[in-house]
């Protein structure tokens, strides 16, 4: 979760956000919830982990439940299908990063956590649904086009191969069911095969 940018984001009048500090926080939330859940998710929690007062904390979330959904989005939105002109490469490399997501020592836990309390939490599966959508559609959308150029198209919709492909990647991670580089190729070449 390393800041991508030194300089701080101006906001108008009063001292520019630190855009360090925030990550801070959202970083500290992900291990609050990883180890204590929903029910330990607490402000004082995240704010003795972040070393933030509870004044920033309040500048920026009106709860601990939207800043770990807020840090748990953002780690998300990583996983993007990017469209080079080789589905083939494209698809392991968004396959890999499935993985290294799934694996992430915060993300990982915190997934569990939060497709359990989705279930009973309005607030939270509205913005895991919101979130996932989302990225779902522009992913589908970005790998549609790059299958719409192939002079032989697969099979297979281009949900159902990012689908094929997110459960391997989670069970990979989550099941600790190995998959070889050589199998993930054979298995994305399989799921480009046009139809017979």
């Amino acid at each position: 979760m390393d800041s991508t940018s030194e300089t701080p984001e101006r906001r108008g009048r009063g001292r520019p956000r630190d855009t360090r500090l925030q990550e801070k926080i959202e970083t500290a939330a992900l291990s609050v919830l990883a180890r204590h859940g929903f029910s330990g998710l607490t402000l004082e929690r995240i704010c003795v982990e972040s070393g933030a007062p509870k004044a920033t904390f309040y500048r920026r979330w009106p709860t601990p439940t939207a800043c770990v959904m807020d840090a748990y989005g953002r780690v998300w939105s990583e996983a993007e299908y990017k469209d080079t002109g080789d589905p083939q490469q494209d698809l392991e490399a968004f396959a890999h990063k499935l993985m290294q997501l799934y694996g992430h020592p915060l993300l990982g836990p915190c997934s569990l956590v939060i497709q359990s309390e989705s279930r009973v939490n309005p607030e939270v599966n509205a913005r895991v649904q919101s979130r996932a959508l989302q990225r779902r559609t522009r992913n589908t959308a970005t790998l549609q086009a790059a299958l719409d150029r192939l002079s032989r198209p697969p099979a297979l919709s281009a949900a159902l191969i990012l689908n094929a492909l997110n459960g391997v990647a989670r069970n990979v991670e989550t099941l600790r069911w190995p998959v070889s580089d050589d199998e993930l190729r054979l298995l994305i070449r399989s799921l480009l095969s046009a139809p017979s």
